[in-house]
This record gives structure tokens, C-alpha cells and sequence, in this order.
């Protein structure tokens, strides 16, 4: 019997977990008010995803040095506040400004920045992770926003005005939380990240974690971009490879789409609201068991991202047979796939891919493997809900559903073929 067993991760402070929390819902609220979107407003929604897609991208891009400039509680109070404007004029204009849109796209590629920061830099040495309970609470935000507003005379109104309560609790968040002690070491302010550190954790821990704030900053300082002459180091080049897969697993099999576009499907399917309430529910209920699968189980993420693309698979089998089936019994079918979808992103995949770093990454290089797997994993997203958008659009559902499948295998394949190497990681 060992006498000394493993000390378990130490638990974050309420405030630091609430923050991310909200982060989560707030994320999942945005996909929420576009699933209403798009199903109200089919002939025009492609301009309002383009507008989301496409400033979410240009929040991810330009946040970095902001959080930079302006430290991580600013940034967090910006984009707070820029989301909550946003949601508020989108909601003002009746559900359907493309503007009020933008600006909360481009507050959620800023929060997708700086929330890890936050999450990373206020957290003790060995903390339990907190952006994948972050990501996995998405869905629940999402079954919020659409349970809000499908039964509304005004759903896109209702909608955005959801999310601008998302909004405020996430300003609220960032607003309880002191500046990152790592930031204020590196702007020679040690007394402020002392005190910051004692604020949240005690004076003893922050005794301990100052030293750890120190090294951090160091490191930060020491940042460089990484060139084609790093991808020459084996080490470095299947760290890379490995993140692009983790990309292809998280976006590949469609699961966002999923989302957002099952209240219309399940209109076009003639099974709305009864449909629309129960996968509303379901994703509810699926956060909930993500949220408990990442706090209780911290290893095997891999196993967890293998995991998660075969489930994909089965459910992406079960929409093309339920297509082939037809009427109510394929109809349903297909209901219940669109949710295994979400499923298997929600729980598995996207929460096992947050919140560590590769440790094959050399130190140097940590900014830059964190500012790519960000930008990689929003184009991604924006690639991914455009493209499906467009399906639908001008081919149809059913050629969507193979489009599904087609996209599942081929991500199954892909990380069947890398990951394998990697479980023990």
C-alpha cells in the first residue's frame, strides 16, 4: 500500500470557476441565438453567420496583443461589455442587425483568447483545468437561448436578448477577479501580483505561487514566433501534427452544425417544437455530464478525443439511415443523431482538447502553439458552420447528412491513424 498516494489537482476559487463558467455559457449562447437564426430567417442567414464567422475570427486574430496591451482583466471587461452592446443592438434592431451580431462575434474570439489566460494565470501550479468545464457547459447555454425563445412571438429578439444576460454574467465574472499576476510581473508591479495571488488563494499559497508567477512571466518575455527551422525538430513537428488533428476531431464530423441547424431541420423534419424542446433539453443534460466528466476525470484525453470521433461516426450512420428510412420513424432518427452529434463533440472531444499544452512544445514556443491552436480552431469553427450553411442552402439536408458521414469517417480515420502514439500522453 503506497503511503503517500497522489495528491489530487487543487480546486479553483468559486469566483475563478464562476468566470468560467460564464465564459462557457456565454460561448454556447452565441450558438444558441444563431440555431433561432437561422431557422427563423433561412433565406437570409447566411449573412448573419458570414458576419458572426468572420468577426469571431478577427477577435481571435487581434485579441492576443490586446490582452497583451491591456492586461487580461481589461481585455476581459471589453469584451464583456462589447458583447453585452452587441446582443443589445441585435436585439434593439428586432433579432436581425447584422452589426449587434458582429460585435458579439468578436467578443467571443476575444473571450476565446484571453479566458484560457485568465483561467491559466489565476489558477495554483497543478489546478485543475478550468476551460475544458469552460467548453463543456456550451451546450447548455445554447439549450438556454433556444428553450427562451422558440415559443416566443419574437424568438430572434428573445434570442439575443439571452444572450445579452450571458453577456452581463460573464462582465460580472471578469469584473469579481483581480488583473493576472503573471501580467503585472512583467509590468514590474510584483507588490499588485502578490496581492492579487492573496486575494484569491490565501497568503500561503500565494507565497509559494508568487515564484511560479515569476517563472511564467520569464517565460512570456521569452516568447518567440515559431519558424520553419523548429518545424525541423521532430519533437516540435509531431506536437504541430498532433494539434491539427485535435482540430480535424474537434470540427471535422460537423458537430457545431449540428447544433445550429437542428431547429430547422426539426422544422423542415415537421417535428418542431416537440423536437426542438427535447434536443434543447438533451444538450442541457449533456453539458451537465460534461461538466462532471472533466472534473473528475483528468487523464486520457486522447482516449477521450478516439472516444468521441467513433461515437460521431455512429451518429452520423444513424442520419443517413434515418434519412433512408423516412417518415416519423426517420425523422426521429434523425433528431436523435443530430444530438448524438453534439454528444460526441460535447462531451468527449472539445473538453479533452483544452486547457494543456503539448509537452513536446519547448517553452519558447508555448505563445505561439497557443495563438495557433486559437486561430486554427476558430477558422475551423467559422469553416465549418459557413459550409454546412451553404449546403443546405443550395443542396439540401439530405446531401448535408452525407456530407456528415462522409466527414466522420474521413475524421475517424485521421486520428485512428495519429493518436494511438499519443494515448499515454
Amino acid at each position: 500500500m503506497n503511503p503517500h498516494p497522489p495528491r489530487s489537482a487543487p480546486p479553483a476559487p468559486l469566483r475563478l470557476s464562476l468566470y468560467a463558467w460564464a465564459a462557457g455559457l456565454f460561448l454556447g449562447a452565441l450558438e444558441g441565438a444563431l440555431a433561432i437564426g437561422v431557422a427563423g430567417v433561412r433565406g437570409s442567414a447566411l449573412p448573419l453567420v458570414g458576419a458572426v464567422a468572420a468577426a469571431m475570427v478577427l477577435g481571435t486574430v487581434t485579441g492576443r496583443p490586446l490582452a497583451r496591451y491591456l492586461g487580461r482583466r481589461r481585455m476581459g471587461l471589453l469584451m464583456g461589455a462589447l458583447a453585452v452592446l452587441g446582443a443589445g443592438v441585435a436585439a434593439g434592431l428586432g433579432g436581425v442587425g447584422l452589426i449587434g451580431a458582429g460585435l458579439v462575434g468578436l467578443a467571443v474570439g476575444g473571450v476565446l483568447v484571453v479566458a484560457p489566460l485568465v483561467c491559466h494565470e489565476l489558477s495554483l501550479r497543478g489546478h485543475k483545468r478550468l476551460m475544458p468545464q469552460a467548453m463543456a457547459l456550451g451546450p447548455a447555454g445554447a439549450g438556454v437561448v433556444v428553450l427562451a425563445a422558440w415559443w416566443s412571438p419574437s424568438r430572434l429578439l428573445i434570442a439575443w436578448v439571452v444572450v445579452a444576460v450571458a453577456s452581463l454574467a460573464y462582465l460580472v465574472g471578469a469584473l469579481l477577479l483581480p488583473e493576472s499576476p503573471v501580467w503585472l510581473v512583467r509590468q514590474g508591479r510584483d507588490v499588485e501580483a502578490f496581492e492579487a495571488l492573496r486575494r484569491l488563494h490565501g497568503t500561503l499559497e500565494a507565497s509559494v505561487a508568487i515564484d511560479w508567477t515569476r517563472l511564467d512571466a520569464e517565460m512570456m518575455a521569452e516568447q518567440q514566433v515559431m519558424s520553419p527551422s523548429e518545424l525541423r525538430v521532430p519533437e516540435v513537428r509531431a506536437a504541430v501534427l498532433t494539434g491539427a488533428v485535435l482540430i480535424i476531431a474537434q470540427e471535422a464530423p460537423l458537430g457545431a452544425a449540428a447544433l445550429v441547424l437542428a431547429p430547422l431541420i426539426a422544422t423542415e423534419l415537421g417535428l418542431a417544437p416537440a423536437a426542438i424542446a427535447i434536443s434543447a433539453g438533451t444538450w442541457m443534460g449533456l453539458a451537465l455530464l460534461a461538466l462532471a466528466l472533466v472534473t473528475r476525470v483528468e487523464r486520457l484525453r486522447f482516449l477521450r478525443v478516439v472516444l468521441g470521433t467513433v461515437v460521431a461516426v455512429l451518429g452520423a450512420t444513424f442520419l443517413v439511415t434515418g434519412m433512408t428510412l423516412g417518415g416519423a420513424g426517420g425523422a426521429w432518427m434523425i433528431i436523435v443523431s443530430l444530438t448524438i452529434l453534439v454528444a460526441s463533440q460535447s462531451v468527449l472531444v472539445l473538453p479533452a482538447c483544452q486547457g494543456a499544452i503539448d509537452p513536446r512544445i519547448p517553452p519558447w514556443l508555448v505563445e505561439a502553439q497557443r495563438r495557433a491552436s486559437a486561430t486554427g480552431g476558430v477558422l475551423a469553427r467559422a469553416g465549418v458552420l459557413l459550409a454546412s450553411l451553404l449546403i443546405v442552402s443550395y443542396l439540401g439536408t439530405r446531401a448535408l447528412f452525407w456530407v456528415v458521414f462522409t466527414l466522420s469517417v474521413l475524421s475517424v480515420a485521421v486520428v485512428l491513424l495519429r493518436l494511438p502514439r499519443e494515448l499515454k500522453v
